[in-house]
């Protein structure tokens, strides 16, 4: 298992080998996510980072693509559990006005309330926090476009991390509270009036991001991704399609 001190130096290295490759475009590299949060798990927890750098938005997708190609090698070289993930940004995706194909509001989100300065220098207290309806329109634009995917049969991760997204969505649109940790967020759900519950499904999704062994099969995925989807039509219909 890769320890906390052990992520953040795979991060450093990670960090000087794009710096080094993308010599003089990099401003600065933040550990974001449960790392840069400070509830990382030995075993469970994968690395995200944000990577900031000085090229502009025209420029940007063929430095992605190399910076993605390192953080790829480096998720299978050091078999970080989940993945190894970089969001990479021109200095002006940072500041609105936000263009919607991009899909950045939240990470900007994410690096205002978790970035923890791995390289250079950066000041995101300088970033100015989105506001709330550009943050709707980031959420609605996302799930316009899931509306679109074909059907797909849920796996026990994917189930989960979009159970706690519905969960983090009505927060976020009906109380303005923002979470990130995923260990926090069915509590503070069943504190603020939640519309839908289900213990036994909760359990199973704390037991999941704990670790603990779980049974994944064919009738409960049906049975919980009809859940889920009930789910999240409350929970659309209540904050986000209520205008």
């Amino acid at each position: 298992m890769i320890s906390c001190e052990e992520a953040l130096e795979i991060t450093r290295k990670f960090s000087a080998e794009i710096t080094n490759t993308l010599t003089g475009k990099i401003r600065a590299i933040f550990a974001i996510g449960s790392l840069g949060g400070d509830y990382y798990r030995p075993g469970q927890s994968d690395i995200d980072t944000v990577v900031i750098t000085s090229v502009s938005r025209n420029e940007i997708q063929q430095i992605t693509s190399i910076v993605e190609t390192i953080a790829d090698r480096y998720w299978r070289e050091y078999q970080v559990p989940k993945g190894f993930g970089a969001i990479v940004f021109a200095e002006e995706q940072l500041h609105p006005p936000y263009i919607k194909s991009e899909e950045l509001v939240q990470e900007i989100m994410r690096l205002k309330m978790q970035g923890k300065l791995i390289y250079g220098e950066y000041d995101i207290n300088n970033i100015e926090f989105p506001d709330w309806q550009a943050i709707k329109n980031d959420i609605l634009n996302f799930q316009e476009w899931s509306d679109e995917q074909p059907y797909f049969e849920h796996s026990a991760q994917s189930f989960v991390n979009s159970t706690l997204m519905g969960l983090k969505r009505y927060l976020l649109l009906k109380h303005h509270i923002v979470e990130f940790n995923k260990f926090k967020a069915i509590g503070l759900y069943l504190a603020n009036n939640p519309p839908v519950i289900n213990e036994e499904i909760f359990t199973f999704i704390t037991n999941y991001i704990s670790g603990k062994p779980y049974i994944w099969n064919d009738e409960i995925r049906s049975n919980y991704t009809n859940w889920h989807d009930h789910l999240f039509v409350v929970i659309n219909n209540l904050v986000l399609y209520n205008e």
